[in-house]
């Protein structure tokens, strides 16, 4: 009998940007290959250092990674596509001096990766970005900006795919476009982890979410049981589900 590895491991991560003084303080996931996972917490908690330092992009002090089963911990950033993990940030995730095209082939050429054999079938995955090659990343919409951030790292053809903040300065119909586009890497093979402080969004595309509170996850289960507990909300996610705001304007 045959088993899959987890895609992602994270045992008792310390991390943070100065010595001594931790911002991941002992956090601990596991993600199954081909999920969707989110991770949400209250501001402050602790959610893009924890992703950031799964990338290799925030000091590691304490605990360890695993990607596939292969240890990642002391990998650097720059390595972690070789890996066959992707890391879209929040911000400064394009070049914005440089076309649409030009940040596509940028990112095949740094794979060392035959052009066309990269960018065809990303094209065919965004068809927008196919028609809007010629057009200079600055000019595009915060949705089509986000989604050319997407397609630069699936270049790399990661196993891993993680996310921070992508609904970020979007507007709801624009988050939707986006998590719609998530969905599908996901239904392509490739699991998916970000962070994200939209909470009603978040739930509605993941599988399951993690709690990160003061640098650990204090609860990880499916978006159905998250949703459902209305006491998870109000301590946890700084909201109200919309099961609760409803009985409160009844």
């Amino acid at each position: 009998m045959t088993t899959t590895l987890p895609a992602l491991q994270v045992e008792s991560l310390e991390a943070g940007y100065e010595p001594g003084l931790s911002i991941v303080r002992g956090a601990s996931l596991t993600v199954q290959t081909g999920e969707i996972v989110a991770v949400l917490g209250p501001n402050g908690a602790g959610k893009s250092s924890f992703v950031k330092a799964v990338a290799g992009l925030v000091p590691i002090t304490g605990g360890r990674n695993l990607l596939f089963g292969r240890d990642i911990t002391k990998t650097p950033a720059h390595r972690m596509v070789f890996e066959g993990l992707a890391f879209v940030p929040q911000t400064e995730n394009v070049f914005v001096n440089l076309s649409v095209g030009e940040n596509l082939e940028l990112a095949a050429a740094l794979m060392k990766a035959d052009r066309r054999e990269r960018l065809d079938p990303i094209y065919a995955m965004f068809p927008d970005l196919a028609r809007q090659q010629k057009f200079l990343a600055g000019q595009l919409s915060g949705g089509q900006r986000q989604m050319l951030a997407v397609a630069r790292a699936l270049i790399a053809r990661p196993q891993l795919l993680i996310l921070d903040e992508p609904s970020a300065g979007l507007s709801p119909k624009l988050v939707e476009q986006v998590f719609a586009k998530l969905r599908e890497v996901r239904d392509s093979g490739i699991t998916v982890l970000l962070v994200e402080q939209n909470v009603k969004a978040a739930l509605a595309l993941a599988d399951r979410a993690a709690i990160l509170v003061e640098g650990r996850e204090r609860i990880v289960g499916t978006s159905a049981e998250l949703l459902d507990d209305e006491r998870i909300a109000a301590l946890y996610l700084g909201r109200h589900t919309g099961k609760q705001a409803a009985k409160e304007t009844t």
